[in-house]
Parts: structure tokens; sequence; C-alpha cells
């Protein structure tokens, strides 16, 4: 059996004053529970000789669970203050947090069973050569973005593609590993840079996934044990991170009607150097009050318990629960491929929130797709305490992909590069269940093509 991350004098230090902060703020229980589940993952989800991503994945989802309750002790008032007729938000609040860690149970019952090799993710790295990851790289960064947006014109083959399309971040960090542990950050961030800035020309612009596989990357870099010198550079790139989040949530819908020339669609009709001009003059307008606007954007933005709270009011009061319905249609729409079922019925997020939370929000005449959550949708099945057990049912499910593809791999440093499509599917709390277990399945069935007929040949390319 592996061992799990222990909790060092760094980690001790750090809960000491966050149980200190905790208990002195105007939310004492809600604080402290939200400050002590993180060490709780930490425990569950980081193996000692592997990277963090799992636990990163919780750690996102726990933020949407808890970053008002935070912003409430920031704003000095009760936590059930900020949130505005929910009145069963506070429960939603604790059940929210049992449910990552019954999905994080799940996960460490699977992955506590397997044991990879010893060696540092330094010397397997070195045995790749970023020279020759360079052109490669290229090549995928050019194809990502075609493939993505035309995945969507594509019927059948749209998830399929996507998913193919996912796999480019397998050689974005083994990339990022080769060229940090030979000392190429140069080239790295160059490349990277242009990459993100790029990203944001799109109507979705994907620069956070940058950001959070750069931050897990660097975690496993900084070796098993963090120090507080390595905690800077992380600290560094999270505020840098939330600060351009803070931006882009403040000025994405003037940019975004721009994009779309004021119409309905998700569809872009500039051209590069006409959204990055666009996207200067936008940033360059931006002022501190703005920057307040979009603080507090952002905070209504990543915190996603407000649909639950609403739902739990809503079910069964006024509508029954679905007694495994919702997760009974996420099984069939993998057994039912829109390859060869085109009139399979198209899933549509805002309707489903609309008959279960009873709130009337936009939806596919406003090009918008607002979902519950996977977490919300298990409630709506099988309600209290029901939901747990199928939460950690589906916490088996992700540890068995997760075991699979690092046990099946060459080494742990490929595993890892083929686990983050896999980080990538899963860290949203808003996901429905529906497009995770479909999401899922096709990251296997891609994952086990790309093993069988393409990773060989492509290994052979870059080892040195």
């Amino acid at each position: 059996m592996a061992n799990f991350r222990k909790i060092g004098k760094v980690e001790i230090i750090l809960m000491f004053l966050l149980l200190l902060y905790a208990i002195t703020s105007y939310n004492p229980l809600a604080t402290s529970c939200a400050v002590l589940t993180p060490f709780l993952l930490i425990k569950l989800l980081w193996k000692e000789d592997e990277s963090p991503y799992l636990f990163v994945a919780s750690l996102l989802q726990w933020l949407s669970i808890t970053i008002k309750v935070f912003y409430s002790n920031f704003m000095g008032l009760e936590f059930q203050e900020v949130f505005e007729n929910y009145k069963e938000i506070e429960k939603t609040y604790y059940v929210s947090l049992i449910g990552i860690i019954s999905v994080a149970l799940g996960i460490h019952i699977i992955i506590r069973r397997y044991a990879v090799e010893k060696e540092d993710y330094a010397e397997i790295a070195l045995r790749y050569d970023s020279r020759r990851l360079v052109p490669l790289y290229l090549i995928v960064t050019i194809l990502y973005p075609i493939l993505l947006n035309n995945s969507y014109s594509m019927g059948g083959f749209q998830q399929p593609i996507a998913k193919l399309a996912d796999f480019k971040w397998m050689i974005f960090f083994i990339f990022m590993m080769s060229t940090f542990f030979t000392k190429q950050y140069k080239l790295f961030f160059l490349i990277t840079g242009l990459e993100v800035i790029l990203s944001l020309t799109g109507f979705f612009s994907s620069f956070k996934d940058y950001f959070l596989v750069l931050f897990g990357g660097l975690t496993v870099i900084f070796s098993k044990k963090i120090k507080f010198k390595q905690i800077i550079p992380l600290a560094g790139l999270a505020i840098t991170f939330f600060y351009m989040i803070v931006i882009w949530q403040y000025i994405k819908p003037e940019y975004r009607s721009y994009l779309n020339g004021g119409t309905i669609s998700q569809n872009s009709i500039r051209t590069n150097s006409e959204s990055l001009s666009k996207l200067q003059e936008l940033v360059g307008n931006v002022n501190q009050s703005n920057i307040d606007a979009g603080f507090k954007q952002t905070i209504d933005r990543i915190s996603y318990i407000d649909f639950f709270s609403a739902t739990i009011d809503y079910v069964p009061r006024v509508v029954p629960h679905t007694h495994g319905r919702l997760w009974g249609d996420a099984v069939a729409r993998v057994l039912q491929p829109r390859l060869f079922f085109p009139n399979k019925e198209i899933i549509d997020d805002s309707e489903t929130t609309r008959k279960y939370s009873g709130m009337q929000v936009a939806g596919a005449e406003s090009a918008t797709s607002i979902s519950l959550g996977y977490m919300t949708e298990n409630y709506i099945d099988f309600g209290i305490p029901g939901m747990f057990v199928s939460l950690f049912i589906y916490g088996l499910i992700i540890g068995i992909a997760y075991k699979y593809v690092m046990t099946s791999s060459p080494d742990k440093l490929i595993g890892t590069a083929m686990t983050i499509p896999l980080f990538i599917l899963i860290y949203m709390f808003e996901s429905a269940l529906n497009k995770l277990i479909g999401g899922l399945f096709m990251y296997l069935l891609i994952y086990e093509l790309i093993r069988r007929f393409a990773l060989k040949r492509f290994l052979q390319q870059i080892k040195i």
C-alpha cells in the first residue's frame, strides 16, 4: 500500500494560524470546518510519490463551497447574510463539505491499493528532450483550438474530438516538466505566455487551465516537502491568477458582446488581432471601482452552492426525489453514443436547473447553459443521506480511472501527464452528472487508443 502525504511542520503551523483566524472570525464554526477540510483532503488524495492533481481538483470544489464564508468574514457579516433568499444555505454548506469528503473517500479506497516507482519526477523528466518536444508541442498548440472550435459542428463526433483535444494537456505537462528540470524557464514561459494571450481571443477563455496545471506542476517540482520559501512562488501564482480572473469577470460581458457582434451566438466573428486590440482597450480602462465590482462578481461566480440551497428547499417539497433517474440517464447516455443515436435528446442544463430548483435561469434561448452541478443532482436522486453513498460511488469511479492510467502508463511522469485531462474534467463543482460520466468514459476510451497506438511512437520521438 502507498503512503499519503504527512502533515509536516509547515502544514501544522499553517493549520494553527488558520484555526486561530477561524475561531476569531464572524463565522467561527463554518470557518473552522472550511480551514480543516483541505488538510483532511491532503491525507485522502495526495499520494507521497505522485502529483497533487486529485487534491487540487477537490480543493477547487472546496473553494466553490467555502469562498463566501471567507468573503462574509472579510465583510464583517454573518454567513447567511451574503446570500439572498436562500433559506437552506447553512444546511447546504455543511452537506456540500460532507459531499466532497464522500467523493474523496471513494477515490482514496481505490488509489491506496497501489504504489508507483519511487524514482523522482526529475530523473524521469531528464530522459525526455525538451528540444524535441518544442516542435511537437507547437503543432499540438496550433491544432488544439482548431479541433476544439470545430468539434461542435461535427455531430456525434463532437465529444470524442473534444476529449482527444484535451490530451494536449498531456504534452503540455511533459513539456513543462522537461523545461523546468533542465532550467529552460524562458522557453517554457515564452511559449506558454503566448498561448495564454491567444486563449483570451476566444469566446471561452481557457487561461485558467494553464494556471491550474502549472500550479500542480510547480508543486511536483518542489518535491515531497514544501518549504516556506517555496510557498512564495505558489502564492504569487495564485494571486496573479485570481487578479486576472477578477479583471476578466468584469470585462467579460462587454468583451464577449464585441466578439460575437452583439448576437446571441457563442462564436467569435473577430480576428485575433481585433480581439486582442479590444481586450487591451478594455483592460486599460479598468479602474479601482471596476476591480471592486469584478471582485464581487468573481466571488459570486466561484461560489456555487446557491442552486444547491434552492434545490434542497424545492425538492421534495414541490418536486419529488427522482430515485436514481439522473444517474440512470447519465449511464444511458454512455451506452447510446450520439454517433449511433443521432436523435438522442440534447442535454439542456438550464431546463434541469429550472425544474428542480424553481429558479428561472437563462437557457438555450440566450445561448446559455446553467447546470445545478453533480452534487445537487445526487441530492435530487437520493436525498440526504443517500447522496453521500452515490457520491462515494462516484469517487470510486474516478479512483478506478486514475489508478488504471497511473498503473498502465510507461512511468509515473507519463501517467501523471495522462491524468491531466481527467483533472480538467472533474475539478468544477458545477459540472453536470451526465457530462461527467460520459466524459469519464470517453476519456478512458481516448486514453486507451493513445496508449495502444500512438504513445510508444511519441515517446520514441522525444526520448534522449
